[in-house]
C-alpha cells in the first residue's frame, strides 16, 4: 500500500484509480495546510503559549517527512557542543517506541559522551524542564522541531536532502512537505545533506533556489560518512571494508532508503537484494522469515540493515548474520558558519558558569 501511494504521490501511476487517489490525497492537503497554519497562528496571536527556557535551545528540523539527516545531525551537534564542555539534553519525541522502552531515534549510546542525556518525551517542555533539573543541561537540542512550536529556540537548523529537496513540491498527504519552502525564511541556518549523491550542477542550482527562499541564510553541506560496521550477532564492531565484495541481502525503513542502498553500494557491498520498509517500521518475526527466506534465494552471505533499524531486530531469531552499518554527518563545507552560529548561541545565552568553563 505504502509504494503504492508513492507511486501515486510522484505520477508513477496513471488511470481512473490513481486519478481518484490524487484527488483525495489533494483535498487532504488542503486539509493539513489549513489545520498546520491554524496552529501556528495560534502561536503568534498568543492564542497558545510557547515556552521560553533559561537554556539556550537549538532546534533540528526539516521540510518533508523523514529521511533527511535529522538523526545523524543531532548525534553530530551533540558531539561538538559536549566538546565544548557543555551538559547536552536532546528532546525527542520517540518514534517507533518498543515495550523495552527504547525507540529507533536513539543512537546517542554510540556516542560515549558522559555529558550528553536524551529525554523522550510527547511533552517536550516538560522534558525540558527536566532535563534542566536533572541533569543540569547547559543547551538543550529540539530533534524535529520545525514544526514543533511549543518551546522557543535560539537557532533553526534546518536540514535538505540535496537528492530530493522538496519531494514532488505538495505538502502532506499529496507529497511529502510538511512545510512549504518558503518556511526556509525561519531558518538560521540550512544543511543541505547528501551532497556526495547529487551531480555538481543540481547543487548549484540548489544552493541559488536556497539562497533566494531563505533571504541568504547559511548555508551549510554534509555528507553521510559510514564509519563502522557492527557484527549485531556477536555485538563487535568491524571497519567499513568488511561489506566489501560481500553477498548481502540490504533492507531497512527509513525515510529515504534509496540513500541508504546508495550509501552501501559506495562502500562496495554487492547488493543481492534490496527491501524498503516504511519509516519506523516494527518489524514482526514472520517479516524476519520473509526476509530471510528471500536472502537465502538470493544466496546471500548475510543481511545488513541500518543501526535504526538493527535495534529493533532480535538476532537469535535469524539463522544469517546480521550487520548494521553506522553512519555519521560529516561537514565538507561551511561548518565555520556553524561554528560561529554556535559560539554566538553559547555566549549570548548560556548559564554564565558554562559559558565561563569553555
Amino acid at each position: 500500500m505504502r509504494n503504492y501511494l508513492l507511486d501515486v504521490i510522484h505520477g508513477r501511476r496513471w488511470g481512473v484509480k490513481a486519478a481518484a487517489v490524487r484527488a483525495a490525497l489533494s483535498a487532504g492537503s488542503i486539509a493539513y495546510e489549513t489545520l498546520h497554519e491554524l496552529h501556528r497562528l495560534a502561536y503568534r496571536l498568543g492564542l497558545a503559549r510557547s515556552v521560553r527556557l533559561p537554556v539556550p535551545v537549538v532546534s533540528v528540523g526539516n521540510l518533508t517527512a523523514g529521511g533527511t539527516g535529522k538523526t545523524p545531525l543531532v548525534d553530530y551537534l551533540a558531539r561538538k557542543l559536549a566538546g565544548r564542555r557543555l551538559r547536552v539534553a536532546v528532546l525527542a519525541r520517540g518514534y517507533g517506541r518498543r515495550p523495552n522502552g527504547g525507540d529507533d531515534e536513539y543512537m546517542l549510546e554510540s556516542l560515549g559522551l558522559p555529558n550528553v542525556a536524551r529525554f523522550a518525551a510527547a511533552d517536550r517542555a516538560a522534558a525540558a524542564r527536566r532535563a534542566i533539573e536533572e541533569f543540569a543541561a547547559d543547551v538543550l537540542l529540539l530533534d524535529d522541531g520545525f514544526q514543533h512550536y511549543r518551546i522557543r529556540r535560539d537557532l533553526e537548523v534546518v536540514t535538505v536532502d540535496a537528492t530530493n529537496p522538496f519531494s514532488n513540491g505538495r505538502l502532506l498527504p499529496r507529497g511529502l512537505l510538511r512545510d512549504r519552502p518558503s518556511a526556509l525564511q525561519r531558518a538560521g541556518v540550512v544543511v543541505m545533506t547528501r551532497v556526495d549523491q547529487a551531480p555538481e550542477p543540481e547543487l548549484k542550482l540548489l544552493r541559488e533556489r536556497i539562497a533566494k527562499i531563505s533571504g541568504a541564510r547559511p548555508i551549510v553541506e554534509a555528507v553521510h560518512r559510514p564509519t563502522a560496521v557492527r557484527l549485531v550477532w556477536n555485538e563487535r564492531e568491524a571497519p567499513v571494508e568488511w561489506v566489501r565484495a560481500r553477498r548481502l541481502f540490504a533492507f531497512c525503513g527509513l525515510g529515504n532508503p534509496e540513500a541508504f542502498r546508495r550509501t552501501l553500494e559506495s562502500c562496495g557491498a554487492r547488493i543481492v537484494k534490496f527491501r524498503a520498509f516504511p519509516d519506523h517500521y516494527f518489524y514482526r518475526p514472520l517479516d524476519l522469515l520473509k526476509i530471510e527466506a528471500e536472502a537465502q534465494e538470493f544466496m546471500a552471505e548475510g543481511l545488513i540493515t541500518s543501526e535504526k533499524d538493527a535495534c529493533k531486530l532480535d538476532p537469535a531469531a535469524l539463522h544469517l548474520p546480521l550487520a548494521s552499518l553506522r553512519v555519521e554527518m560529516e561537514l565538507v563545507r561551511g561548518e565555520e558558519r556553524l561554528d560561529a552560529l554556535l559560539d554566538t548561541l553559547i555566549r549570548d545565552r548560556a548559564p554564565a558558569e558554562a559559558a565561563s568553563a569553555r
